[in-house]
């Protein structure tokens, strides 16, 4: 599977490999295009020893990836794909400050509304773009990946997509790597839409799947789970909306009724699969932004604000708090 295109493929940096991350490096290395991938601690060692296992659709396979510890290791660059967690933003934004160079294109394939602003506030000579990353991908550990695309309903075409820009050099490098990773692309003149409108999922799904440790054909089930999936979305539209961030009032019922016809009933979400492995939540980035901004501009979010107070305390590596120590008070 490989791009068309007659121009060389861009010397690619893929910064964290994580369900999205490996992924997209596994598919690129087997395409033929120069990559080095980005990682730290058991990750790094864990890929550097052996190949990155896929379970793709049912197909099993191994690749090896190019590791590297830091930017400059990776050589002169066309293309970064930041593919961290969003609470690891600024730390990547200032290590890739450190060497960058001007023209480099840098897509953040993150969840989350602010990370294309802390990327370009420290990269002023990149072109920076988001993306908003629809791909049914599960990290099992450092080294498995697992995707399961959504599809159809009717004709069981694979769904899966990115969708971000703005056209231009970003948009140019988001087709030339869609079509490399064999992903359909979007190319949006208002790619800060397209990120709150995937926000409307993360809230929805992330938060219900989390606090009910439950996989999509069981939240789909229950109604009433269905509801608070609806009233989170929701209050995504409204935060959006009063910032003068164009999403249709429909958002979260056009979200919620597209997901329960498409998403594989096994299912879930990253904040899920964080939350199953022990992982650090990537709450601040999700339910905590909605509340945060809300907060700003004086939208009342209670659903949020509620849901987000519960995923602090179900993080696994939240910090202890005053109440703790094992004092009832």
């Amino acid at each position: 599977m490989g791009s068309t295109s007659t121009e060389p493929p861009p010397r690619t940096l893929v910064v964290g490999p994580g369900a999205i991350g490996a992924f997209i490096a596994a598919r690129l290395t087997r395409a033929g295009w120069p990559v080095a991938v980005q990682a730290r601690g058991d990750t790094l060692a864990a890929l550097r020893a052996r190949p990155l296992a896929i379970e793709d659709d049912g197909a099993r396979s191994s690749v090896r990836l190019r590791m590297v510890s830091a930017p400059d290791q990776a050589g002169a660059l066309d293309l970064v794909l930041v593919c961290t967690k969003s609470y690891d933003t600024e730390a990547v934004a200032e290590q890739l400050a450190a060497g960058a160079q001007a023209d480099v294109v840098v897509l953040s394939l993150q969840n989350g509304v602010h990370n294309v602003g802390v990327l370009r506030n420290a990269l002023p000579q990149a072109e920076v773009g988001g993306v908003a990353v629809y791909l049914g991908c599960e990290r099992r550990d450092a080294r498995h990946v697992i995707r399961r695309p959504s599809r159809h309903p009717t004709t069981g075409v694979v769904q899966d997509r990115l969708v971000g820009g703005p056209p231009g050099p970003i948009g140019d490098e988001l087709a030339r790597l869609g079509e490399t990773v064999g992903v359909a692309t979007e190319i949006r003149a208002d790619p800060e839409a397209a990120l709150w409108t995937k926000l409307i999922a993360n809230v929805a799904l992330n938060t219900v799947t989390a606090l009910g440790r439950a996989r999509v054909c069981t939240v789909f089930a229950r109604e009433d789970a269905v509801r608070l999936m609806l009233a989170l979305g929701d209050e995504v539209v409204s935060v959006a909306r009063a910032k003068g961030i164009a999403l249709p009032q429909s958002g979260a019922h056009d979200y919620v009724a597209d997901a329960r016809r498409r998403l594989p009933k096994d299912g879930g979400s990253s904040t899920l699969f964080d939350l199953e492995a022990g992982r650090r939540l990537e709450r601040e980035a999700l339910v905590g932004a909605v509340v945060r901004e809300a907060d700003q501009i004086d939208v009342e979010v209670p659903y949020s604000a509620t849901c987000d107070a519960l995923l602090r305390l179900v993080d696994p590596t939240r910090a202890p708090g005053p109440h703790d120590a094992g004092e009832l008070i």
